[in-house]
């Protein structure tokens, strides 16, 4: 679905934005938008380094950047995030 090279990542999720992975999923698909979630989780680690790292990154095509950035920064404002 997406290419590497024609995505960007917007932002990394944290383990307390986690409950808000189904919203932003929503959100995005409301304004037609594709989104991406990268999970940073690793079993031969059991996840040991997702303080350090987070537990995923969300991308887009680099043509929704800007609006995706947008919806996010309200998604996270409006949740006290």
């Amino acid at each position: 679905m997406f290419d590497h090279e024609e995505t960007v990542r917007i932002f990394t999720l944290e383990k307390e934005h986690e409950s808000l992975i189904p919203l932003i999923e929503e959100a995005f698909k409301k304004e037609g938008m594709a989104l991406q979630i990268r999970s940073k989780y690793d079993s031969a680690y059991d996840g040991l380094f997702i303080g350090q790292k987070g537990i995923g990154d969300l991308y887009v095509f680099k043509k929704d950047s800007k609006r995706a950035e947008e919806i996010l920064s309200q998604i996270l404002a409006s949740t006290g995030s």
